[in-house]
Parts: C-alpha cells; sequence; structure tokens
C-alpha cells in the first residue's frame, strides 16, 4: 500500500508538498450581511479595506460554518467535547478527530469591489476518512479544487519538455511562453491540472464530485511523476 506522511496533511505525496481542498464563491461586497448604508465599497486593496470585507462578512462567515459545523456533527456523530470550534472576524476553524477545516472572506484579489467566501480542507488527520463519504457529503458543496502547494519553487520548464515528449499528454497542455505556468487537460481522468512554480490545482472538468476529484487527482499525481515532480511517495508491500 502507499504509506501516509503525516506532514502531508493526510494525502500521499511527499511531506515538500501541502495539500488542501479548497473552494469560494464570489459576490459584490455591498451584499454581505454586516454593510451598511453609510458604507463605501472599496475600489482599491489595502489593510484597511481587507479588515473592512472581514468585518462586514463576519456574519456569512458565521452562518456558513455554524451550517458546516451542524453537517459534520450529524455526519460524523462527534460529541461537543470532541469539536473545537471558533468563529470570529471573518474567520471560521473547525477542528475533528479526523479532519480540519477554515472558512473565511477576504476581499477579491481580482476585482476590489468583490469578496470571496472560502471554505477550506486543510487536513486530514488519517488516510482513511478521505474515502469516507460522510466527509464527500459535507464538503462537496463547498470544495470543488484540490491545491498541492509545494514549500519551494518548482522549476517547469523541463516538466513542460517531459510533457510535450509524452505523445499522449501533448495535445493536451498550454503553456505560457516564458514557461511560468501551464495547463494540462487530462480527458481520461476529467481533469483539469493548472501549475505554476507554487501550486498544482486539480478540478474536475465536469460536475462538482469530491469522491471523484481525490480518486482522480491521485491517479494525476502517477503521470506527473513520470513527467519529473517529485510528488509520489514510495509504494510499500
Amino acid at each position: 500500500m502507499i504509506s501516509i506522511d503525516s506532514d502531508t496533511n493526510g494525502f500521499p505525496i511527499k511531506a515538500s508538498f501541502t495539500v488542501i481542498l479548497s473552494g469560494s464563491t464570489s459576490g459584490r461586497i455591498r451584499k454581505l450581511a454586516g454593510f451598511q448604508k453609510h458604507h463605501r465599497v472599496p475600489d482599491a486593496h489595502s489593510d484597511a479595506t481587507r479588515d473592512f470585507v472581514r468585518k462586514a462578512g463576519a456574519e456569512d462567515v458565521k452562518t456558513l460554518a455554524d451550517g458546516l459545523y451542524n453537517d459534520i456533527r450529524e455526519a460524523f456523530g462527534y460529541k461537543r467535547k470532541e469539536f473545537e470550534y471558533h468563529c470570529e472576524a471573518g474567520l471560521a476553524h473547525i477542528k475533528t478527530p479526523d479532519f480540519d477545516a477554515e472558512v473565511r472572506v477576504d476581499q477579491c484579489g481580482g476585482d476590489p469591489k468583490n469578496y470571496l467566501l472560502t471554505t477550506e480542507l486543510t487536513a486530514l488527520h488519517n488516510a482513511e476518512v478521505a474515502q469516507n463519504p460522510a466527509l464527500h457529503a459535507c464538503f462537496n458543496p463547498h470544495c470543488e479544487v484540490l491545491v498541492v502547494n509545494s514549500s519551494k519553487a518548482m522549476q517547469l520548464e523541463d516538466k513542460i519538455d517531459a510533457i510535450e515528449e509524452n505523445e499522449a499528454l501533448a495535445d493536451y497542455l498550454s503553456y505560457e511562453p516564458d514557461g511560468s505556468s501551464f495547463e494540462l487537460k487530462l480527458p481520461e481522468l476529467d481533469l483539469r491540472i493548472t501549475v505554476d512554480a507554487w501550486s498544482m490545482r486539480f478540478q474536475l472538468l465536469t460536475l462538482r464530485n469530491l469522491a471523484k476529484l481525490l480518486e482522480h487527482s491521485q491517479k494525476a499525481f502517477d503521470i506527473l511523476t513520470e513527467c519529473g515532480f517529485d510528488l509520489r511517495l514510495s509504494n510499500q508491500d
């Protein structure tokens, strides 16, 4: 079987990478529950505007996090004392015996007038929970991207070259002329993979399905390893 390294958030990849499951919804800042008529919608990014968005969206975070807490409690049967739950100033943390999650609101990086409400599954404490239908049921409505972050910058040029030499993959590859990022579509796995120097993002090409995303991303790890990404842990009998 594949061993699990505790430093990889419960996912079977090397410890120089961390993995989260993430999903976001966006909208106009003026639609946040805490936005008042006398407030001004930001037209730029700053520490002050980010703090404002977190305050204006604190109730939205609490509503989402409270609902997620209740879903988790019902699905897993945890008792109150088995949870750690904190929600304050637009940020919520949920810690359970099997996994950790986070809900937060931020100002959108691409448009200062918009917010992002993000849910992340930040750690798995055992390998089995990734296959648990209860986990999928709780987070499928909220998470649609598996993100692999690297602790050091990845050199992508040779990876792009290796993919172009693979006849089965070359037609599904696109990349920036300077080699700073690329996108690889894997139709047989229903996956789109976008890669830059610091991260890889895996997302289904079709409808959201967390169980399928996890399963197919694991298969994609093997494909990327063959193209020079040192992702995979060694197999054990």
